[in-house]
């Protein structure tokens, strides 16, 4: 008997010892799986973090780029103080002797978050270029986001028209003269065509035989939330070019044709014409740079500009400035008749139907370098020197009006507070223009030749960073994110 008791004793033993490996391995299963799923739960919220941190750290970005362009596009202030109006302070632990960097904890629009914000740019009163960082800490996660933007040109057309015009729908050149836009011909097998659009606080009016897609036009801005500003109206908030640095740029041009100046500051048509001419001879075969010519008293017998005065033709590489004295008004004007070739592109392969043919010159290809605007020193007249990202205009007028007849080959910018004529006055003959039209008092581009083309053509690249006075017609455009 008791060794049967100490058998069963035994196996009891061995019972409980079996159970308790059991109970600890289940003990331990439970725990494992308890720790795997907090640390699913763990991965899960942090990545859950992750991914909110991240998405409020683009919405810092894009409350911080939102805010560079109001600074940019108040143009009334100057940029330091439009961001400080949006509570951007300067760091000055960051900010160095090349960059600024402003900074700001941005709130709202968030709810029960907040976005560290940066805005880093170059030293100076204008800089064209800025880089915008968010960051943002959601649990114990911080992410961050960047966007490179920089500042160009708010409104890429072919032509811009900024007069309130008239309500007239006529297509006559006294029309256009009041303010709007008027686009004619062509005549027998001719073309006239518009590669892009056509903005205009007044009217835009097109003949039937001329080709410009009315998805292209957009007229009758003004009074309107899409009212084009004043950009033409010297001595306005948004006029485009401080006239005075291009007459220092083209008195800081070298040019030993001009033998009042030995620069590109003319005093009077016919030195230019001189000028002009020689040019012709050299190897450059143009006028190169910042160009300038006085435009005196209408009366002075120079008269208009002929074949016969300039037998090769206006042959510009860079920028040409006709500075209207004041015996002339918005509507008086100099006839061309001799071919103007600004930055002229190569036109062999030109089909007058297809916009993929249609060539640029711009930008302009200087022979001699010490002719290009970024070499020229101006700062000892009270300027900013050139810099390789500003854009030139190609053609400008202060105030009266190149009516352009002949043949004409232009890349760029064409400026003027006054009025355009280009009508197309030859049989055969080609009006070229790839760049913006920009005028003050309407334009007229008339062509009843036969078998006449005339294009105007619109080039983002020529007016994308155009040098105007401040921010003057520019906006914050993202160039890419990091």
């Amino acid at each position: 008997m008791n060794i049967r008791a100490q058998t069963r004793r035994q196996n009891e033993n061995g019972s409980i010892v079996a159970y308790f490996i059991f109970v600890v391995i289940l003990v331990s299963g439970i725990a494992s799986l308890a720790t795997y799923v907090t640390q699913t739960t763990n991965i899960t919220k942090r990545r859950g973090d992750m991914i909110a941190s991240r998405e409020f750290a683009y919405g810092g970005v894009v409350v911080g780029v939102g805010s560079l362009n109001k600074a940019v596009t108040n143009i009334a202030n100057t940029l330091v103080k439009n961001l400080s109006a949006q509570y951007f302070v300067k760091n000055g632990n960051l900010s160095d002797n090349k960059t600024n960097v402003y900074d700001r904890t941005v709130s709202a629009p968030f709810s029960n978050q907040t976005v560290y914000v940066q805005i880093w740019m170059k030293k100076g009163n204008t800089p064209t270029e800025a880089r915008v960082v968010g960051t943002a800490l959601v649990g114990k996660v911080t992410e961050s986001a960047t966007v490179n933007v920089r500042m160009g040109w708010a409104r890429p057309a072919a032509i811009i028209s900024t007069h309130a015009g008239t309500s007239s729908s006529g297509i006559s050149k006294s029309t256009a003269q009041a303010g709007n836009v008027v686009i004619t011909g062509p005549g027998t097998t001719g073309v006239t065509t518009v590669d892009g659009d056509v903005l205009a606080n007044g009217r835009v009016n097109i003949d039937n035989k001329a080709y410009v897609p009315p998805a292209s036009v957009s007229m009758t801005n003004r009074n309107t939330a899409n009212q084009i500003p004043d950009y033409t109206t010297q001595g306005s908030s948004n006029a485009l070019f401080d006239f005075a640095r291009l007459k220092a740029l083209a008195k800081a041009t070298p040019n030993v044709l001009n033998l009042y100046y030995t620069n590109n500051y003319f005093t009077n048509l016919n030195s230019f014409i001189a000028a002009n001419n020689a040019a012709f001879l050299t190897p450059a075969k143009a006028l190169e740079g910042v160009i300038m010519v006085e435009v005196g008293d209408k009366d002075n017998g120079t008269g208009n500009l002929t074949p016969s005065k300039i037998p090769n033709g206006i042959n510009v590489k860079g920028t040409l400035f006709f500075n209207f004295g004041p015996s002339y008004g918005p509507l008086d004007k100099i006839v061309n008749t001799a071919a103007v070739n600004i930055n002229p592109a190569n036109l062999t392969g030109l089909n007058a139907t297809n916009p993929a043919t249609f060539a640029t010159g711009y930008p302009p290809a200087y022979y001699d370098k010490t002719k290009n605007p970024t070499n020229c020193n101006i700062s000892s007249q009270g300027f900013d020197n050139v810099t390789p990202q500003e854009d030139f205009p190609a053609l400008v007028y202060s105030i009266g009006i190149l009516d352009i007849h002949g043949p004409a080959n232009i890349s760029g910018v064409l400026y003027t507070p006054s009025f355009f004529e280009i009508e197309n006055k030859s049989a055969n003959q080609i009006q070229y223009f790839k760049g913006t039209f920009i005028c003050g008092l309407g334009i007229i581009i008339d062509n009843g030749s036969k078998g006449a083309k005339s294009i105007v053509s619109t080039d983002p690249d020529c007016i994308d960073s155009l040098s105007t006075i401040g921010y003057a017609g520019k906006q914050v455009l993202v160039t890419y994110w990091e």
